[in-house]
């Protein structure tokens, strides 16, 4: 019982940590990509069940450059948010569509490439995504722990 209240407690302290608050004080609870295996894979392969509409995934990167997606083995079409340093919205695709497999044609979709820090994607036919816009201001829902935190765990 005591292991199942610690593991409660700390399961809490990832999922709060690992969140954006909106503009509009909604919160999108986020899945990391932090190694280059877990980049390339993305969303590939996650079906749309498996993804929740108040889910994101972000592309966490040491620095910024140049930014381009492209999306094979996707299930569901995603709005596709690039950020920058202090995870303000400067470039959107939204509506990006998915791909079920690898093979072509028909072509797999590519974002244009874009000057961005991190990347953020969102189910398309997400509510809370469908609120967010270029400009708006994502804030860290952790103030004790950012980004290189998780980078140096994995």
């Amino acid at each position: 019982m005591k292991f199942l209240f610690l593991f409660i407690i700390f399961f809490s302290f990832v999922v709060k940590a690992q969140s954006f608050t909106t503009p509009g004080k909604e919160t999108i609870h986020l899945r990391l990509a932090i190694k280059k295996d877990e980049q390339t894979k993305g969303l590939s392969g996650t079906k749309a069940k498996d993804f929740k509409d108040h889910e994101g995934m972000l592309f966490v990167y040491d620095s910024p450059g140049s930014r381009r997606f492209w999306m094979p083995d996707t299930y569901f079409n995603l709005d596709i948010y690039f950020l920058d340093s202090n995870f303000k919205i400067i470039a959107a695709e939204k509506n990006v569509p998915h791909h079920p497999g690898i093979k072509e044609p028909p072509a797999i979709y590519q974002t244009a490439t874009y000057e961005a820090h991190h990347v953020l994607e969102m189910k398309a036919s997400s509510p809370l995504s469908k609120k967010l816009k270029v400009g708006d201001q994502l804030l860290w829902s952790d103030k004790k722990r950012d980004l290189d935190f998780f980078r140096k765990k994995n």
